[in-house]
């Protein structure tokens, strides 16, 4: 692992000197402007030169959004549209072979004229009356002496910015109007995710889906098929367990020591357990089995309808 060489003192120091003349030149800037100037209000010069070395229209975009502090700019529609204007502006400016100070002012400009419609409430005409106030006295070789906040444009300047506000902010002055006057509504988008999960098997053939054959089809035909093979079966079951029963209760007969019991012979106790399983063993397992049956399939009725809901 290389470890990072230190810095020594005296770059450290002249890079410390350098960011404190950065703010100097900045605030130094912001001094020099007479009062009422538009220059450096919104955009200092460090700023400026950074938003003119963005070389694609999105880092422009995230340059402005991060100077203007747009945090919600992805999901606020006043803070999108604002940033769209300011770096459509800023892009068109720049086109125009605004200097930096050019640049700065007409964005305070822009600013002002959405600070209106946003925070004034001005009509679209008083904001064409504020426009043309800010451009009284441009070409003037005094601007100490009489306040004019543009007087670092020229009048060619002046009438293409004048054109460049009148069809885009003013043009479509109501849209303005109604994004900064009506809220915004909050929307939550979701989507529910429903998973099915197959029953278990409860014959030889797995129970329908829910877009393959109803239920009613599949209970008429595969479980009645179903239960006629299942008859059969079901015959062979009941004499492996009638013989099993008597097996195990002629081992425990015999095993006991009660006289009566020996005096019987086997082949009667045989036959009288099995007719006491058939009679009664049995009768009680099918009874159990069918009470088993008809809740299943109120269970997969009642699924089968809240699925097609």
């Amino acid at each position: 692992m290389v470890k990072p060489k230190k810095m020594p003192s005296a770059n450290r120091k002249a890079r410390g000197t350098a960011k404190k003349r950065e703010k100097t030149e900045d605030e130094e800037a912001f001094e020099k402007e007479p009062n009422g100037s538009f220059a450096w209000k919104v955009l200092v010069p460090s700023q400026v030169r950074a938003l003119s070395q963005c070389e694609t229209p999105h880092e422009l975009e995230e340059k402005m959004a991060s100077i203007l502090e747009f945090d919600e700019s992805k999901v606020e529609l006043t803070q999108a549209c604002q940033l769209d204007c300011y770096v459509i502006a800023f892009h068109w400016a720049k086109d125009k072979c605004f200097d930096e100070r050019q640049l700065s002012g007409f964005i305070t400009l822009v600013s002002n004229i959405l600070n209106n419609i946003k925070e004034h409430q001005m009509s679209k005409a008083e904001n064409i009356t504020y426009l043309k106030e800010c451009f009284s006295g441009v070409g003037s070789e005094n601007p100490d002496v009489v306040s004019i906040p543009l007087y670092f444009f020229k009048l060619e300047h002046a009438k293409l910015i004048m054109q460049y506000l009148l069809t885009t902010i003013f043009q479509h002055y109501k849209l303005y109007e109604y994004l900064f006057t009506q809220q915004q509504d909050e929307l939550i988008i979701g989507s529910d995710l429903c998973t099915e999960v197959c029953p278990e098997m409860s014959g030889p053939f797995p129970p329908p889906l829910q877009e393959a054959i109803p239920v009613e089809t599949y209970e008429l035909f595969a479980v009645q098929k179903d239960t006629e093979k299942l008859g059969s079966v079901d015959a062979m079951d009941e004499a492996t367990i009638t013989e099993q029963i008597a097996d195990s209760v002629l081992k425990a007969v015999e095993s006991s020591e009660s006289e009566i019991v020996k005096t019987v012979p086997t082949s009667d106790l045989r036959k009288i357990i099995e007719n006491i399983t058939k009679e009664m063993v049995l009768p009680a397992k099918a009874e159990i089995q069918n009470k088993i049956k008809g809740k299943e399939a109120t269970y997969l009725a009642r699924i089968s309808k809240i699925q097609a809901k």
